[in-house]
């Protein structure tokens, strides 16, 4: 009898420790289902993939590589070199590890790439298939909304932060920001500082170079022109290349041009320029599929080790160190030394003719990363999973948002958290970092909250703007003939 007490007695036990843990789970699955409801990420089953999803996949990490460097900005003074000097000696400024948390310069390049490739993707597989006809509409389509799709979500976000400086906040990464005394006086400065961002005659001849020229009320949109004019460059490619049908001197071309605009300091065409012949190349390999098909064992494992050292290569480079600072030309550089050497033997071209020469590396690893992982399926699925998926829709947003939502909260919830945990700032020890992780956290989850909304209500309706005024013209034009 008091054996049948005793197993009752455990197993009534066992069935309140089961009872706890699934409420425990219940608890936890509620929790990360509001997290993801609050950050708008995709369902399970709502994913739909394209040919070409993964390059939207590629551009949401590199989005996300721009925000952790920034956001790593606020902790530790990690931009230079690993053993640059004496107080440089976070473990994260090492080789390869610096990719992940200092890279926002290569991810600018890789974007620059991306863009290349995707503008031109479709026009060249129409010049491919015999069809230049079809180029010259879609070209004027793209070229008619391409200054609304890239200018009018900053706009609106740098009118955002100009009200912001009525309230005492500085603009993202303005140090010497000193605000007008009326909030008319802001206003007109707001207007003059817009038209300086998408005004050819201000700063055209500063973007085609690749020059940074930092706007005042957010200094991260200094891409913006860059990759308008980058896009223009592209266009024009596409209208004069169009009537070329042999593919070899039509890619012949554009790699002459991408390597011409390298030797003479634009970095940021030869991105563009390479994307578009890595675009060329992609459609041929698809045209070509036979032979891959036929490609022995053997072969196909020659081509994945080659593929992916060029990846992990490509991948290193792109945390190379940047050389805008003068003693980063001469302090140590461990890892980097002879790349950094390189360049110098190739101060009177390459190198020479650029603000920062550690865009050439950081360019040629971009085009190389790309290159790659077109070569590479399974790390192509990577880059279609949800997560990269999700990286991608908000990328844009995520990108403008991150250093305002750095300046309004990210700092004073930095304060916050170490005033509370008692952890002086010079401090660096493991307790430091642990406050840096919880910050993250905490963080990152409405900056993601955020850029999905600007994302739904400020990006998607600035592409169906340029959309609906150009039908609209092009009925009034229709009308007129």
């Amino acid at each position: 009898m008091s054996t049948l007490k005793t197993r009752s007695s455990a197993d009534q036990n066992r069935d309140l420790e089961a009872v706890n843990r699934m409420r425990q789970a219940s608890k936890r699955t509620w929790a990360s289902s509001m997290v993801l409801h609050i950050i708008c990420y995709p369902s399970s089953g709502s994913l739909r993939l394209r040919r070409t999803s993964w390059l939207d996949g590629v551009r949401g990490v590199a989005a996300m590589t721009v925000f952790i460097f920034h956001a790593m900005g606020c902790w530790a003074p990690i931009v230079p070199a690993w053993r640059a000097d004496t107080h440089q000696t976070n473990p994260i400024q090492l080789p390869l590890v610096r990719t992940i948390f200092v890279a926002g310069g290569g991810a600018v390049s890789v974007f620059f790439v991306l863009s290349g490739y995707v503008l031109t993707h479709r026009c060249l597989r129409l010049i491919r298939a015999g069809s230049p006809h079809g180029v010259y509409p879609a070209v004027a389509s793209s070229t008619f909304r391409r200054g609304f799709r890239l200018y009018l979500p900053p706009i609106l976000l740098t009118f955002c932060e100009m009200l912001a400086t009525r309230f005492g906040f500085a603009p993202p990464l303005n140090f010497e920001f000193i605000p007008e005394p009326t909030f008319q006086g802001q206003f007109c400065d707001w207007l003059v500082e817009t038209n300086r961002l998408v005004n050819p005659i201000h700063n055209f001849s500063g973007a085609i170079r690749g020059l940074v020229q930092h706007p005042k009320y957010d200094a991260v949109i200094w891409t913006i022109p860059v990759e308008f004019y980058g896009s223009m460059v592209c266009y024009l490619l596409l209208l004069t290349l169009a009537p070329v049908s042999r593919n070899t001197p039509r890619m012949a071309s554009v790699a002459s041009l991408s390597l011409l605009s390298m030797a003479l300091g634009s970095w940021n065409i030869f991105c563009f320029t390479a994307g578009m012949l890595l675009a060329d190349f992609n459609l041929g390999q698809e045209e070509d599929d036979s032979p891959i098909i036929a490609r022995t064992t053997s072969t196909r494992k020659h081509r994945l080790f080659l593929w992916t050292t060029i990846f992990l290569v490509s991948f290193y480079i792109l945390g190379f160190p940047t050389l805008v600072f003068p003693d980063a030309r001469t302090n140590p550089m461990p890892g980097f030394e002879t790349l950094r050497a390189l360049i110098s033997v190739a101060a009177g071209g390459f190198g020479g003719a650029m603000e920062d020469p550690a865009r050439f590396w950081w360019s040629i690893a971009g085009v190389a990363l790309l290159l790659s992982v077109s070569q590479l399926p399974r790390l192509r699925a990577v880059f279609e999973t949800y997560l990269c998926q999700y990286l991608a829709k908000i990328s844009f947003s995520l990108y403008l948002v991150h250093e305002f939502c750095l300046v309004l909260f990210g700092l004073k919830l930095q304060g916050l958290l170490m005033w509370f945990a008692g952890v002086e700032t010079q401090s660096k020890g493991m307790g430091y970092w642990v406050i840096c992780v919880v910050w993250s956290v905490m963080f990152t989850v409405p900056v993601f909250a955020l850029a999905a909304q600007v994302e739904r209500w400020v990006d998607v309706p600035s592409v169906r703007f340029a959309k609906w005024l150009e039908e609209r013209c092009l009925r009034v034009y229709k009308s007129l003939h």
